[in-house]
């Protein structure tokens, strides 16, 4: 590929070497007041009660988005930009149509961007919007234009990391892992490091041959965690903490399967699973919050570009997977944390016992993205889960799980700890 590379040349450095790490606070996100769909529900109402409140259709738009509505939410944000056009309304256009996933809403998605862009009055919504139109151009085979678009997102908003998932996606897919690995460290070298580019970066360096390099990008020999939990004060073993969780979240009203735009596949989630009213939860987020802080103070004398790249301020954002026989988790990187974790509340016997792949959780390199014969030179690192095991990694580390073909559920609380 021949497009221009706007960016800045720098050194592919991360920050200036060990120092002193900064103060690390953690704080736990605030508990829902009101389940998703009850609000759903109450805006519906409150639109239709007064169908002109551009905040209320806003508002409803986007949380339609999030929850899978798509025709319904294009719609409304048809309306708000015919009423007044303003780029982050074109962006959700653009998204609304790309996840629609057909050949016509691609076209109409590039048509939104370019809308966005136009629009776009300060650097990180212009970036925005250019990470859509080069989402939207690699859909309709466009790929030159595709690359030219995020490389402009990049220059305007070079923390980005749609649009930089999608350039590096782009270039290795092209066999141009020099030019992935040539990006990734510009950017490093203008302060850059978030997940997307420390695991593109690792894909480059395994595609170029340089394995051992990859591994040490990854850090997961170094910094994978593993421990069984103490039961928070107040309660008298793990296992009584672990079954009031599950009841908590059976009943929980956002549960939902198959959402969208995730790497689950046949399982069921909640995006934010603790009201005000919980008890159970916000006594496992604690102590999920107390072993991160014990975690990352050990991690002070690590020097790593991941270490370097710590939020000095951070919020823990949980969610939970409750998977069936048949579901799990494709491969994926956790984009907007630094660190990701899961804690166990629920295994099936079968799977605790097992020694085979079943319900498992592996580390590795996708096979699809560096070939089989790189992920098998890069290996695999496999954990089997049982009931109250925490396990702590970079979010930049690659992963997936097996289904675990039980006839009993899998339940596991996953977190971020994402910049505040």
């Amino acid at each position: 590929m021949s497009a221009p590379e706007p960016l800045a040349s720098a050194s592919p450095v991360f920050g200036d070497g060990p120092s002193a790490a900064p103060p690390f606070t953690l704080r736990i996100e605030p508990p829902l007041l009101l389940a998703r769909t009850a609000e759903v529900a109450l805006l519906r109402q409150a639109v239709a009660r007064n169908p002109g409140s551009v905040p209320l259709r806003a508002k409803l738009a986007f949380l339609l988005f999030i929850h899978d509505g798509f025709d319904e939410a294009a719609a409304l944000y048809d309306q708000l930009m015919a009423d007044d056009p303003r780029a982050d309304w074109a962006i959700m256009q653009a998204e609304c149509h790309l996840s629609r996933e057909t050949p016509a809403d691609d076209a109409a998605a590039e048509r939104c961007a370019r809308a966005g862009v136009a629009l776009a009055d300060h650097d990180l919504t212009r970036g925005h919007a250019l990470a859509g139109l080069g989402k939207a151009l690699t859909r309709l085979g466009r790929l030159a234009e595709a690359r030219a678009a995020l490389l402009d997102a990049l220059d305007a908003s070079p923390g980005d990391r749609n649009a930089y998932k999608r350039l590096a996606s782009l270039d290795l897919q092209a066999g141009a892992a020099e030019a992935a690995l040539d990006v990734a460290d510009r950017l490093m070298g203008r302060g850059v490091a978030h997940s997307r580019l420390l695991v593109a970066r690792a894909l480059a360096l395994a595609s170029l041959g340089r394995v051992e390099q990859a591994r040490d990008a990854v850090g997961l020999e170094r910094f994978l965690h593993r421990e069984i939990l103490a039961a928070p004060p107040g309660w008298p073993d793990l296992a009584a903490l672990n079954a009031a969780v599950r009841e908590e979240l059976h009943r929980h009203p956002d549960l939902r399967f198959d959402r969208y735009g995730t790497a689950s596949t046949k399982t069921w989630r909640i995006d934010q699973p603790v009201f005000a009213a919980s008890v159970a939860i916000p006594a496992l987020q604690e102590r999920i919050r107390e072993a991160i802080l014990t975690h990352v103070a050990a991690l002070d004398d690590q020097d790593a570009v991941w270490t370097r790249a710590r939020p000095a301020d951070a919020e823990l954002h949980n969610w939970c997977v409750l998977t069936d026989a048949e579901g799990y988790e494709e491969w994926h990187v956790h984009q907007n944390g630094w660190m990701s974790g899961v804690y166990y509340v629920d295994v099936p016997p079968a799977v605790v016992d097992g020694t085979g792949d079943e319900g498992c959780i592996a580390f590795g390199l996708p096979e699809n993205l560096v070939g089989p014969e790189v992920s098998e030179e890069f290996g695999r690192t496999v954990v089997r889960p049982e009931p109250g095991l925490l396990m702590l990694f970079p979010s930049h580390a690659y992963h997936r799980t097996y289904a675990h073909g039980s006839d009993r559920r899998r339940i596991c609380l996953a977190f971020d700890v994402i910049r505040a």
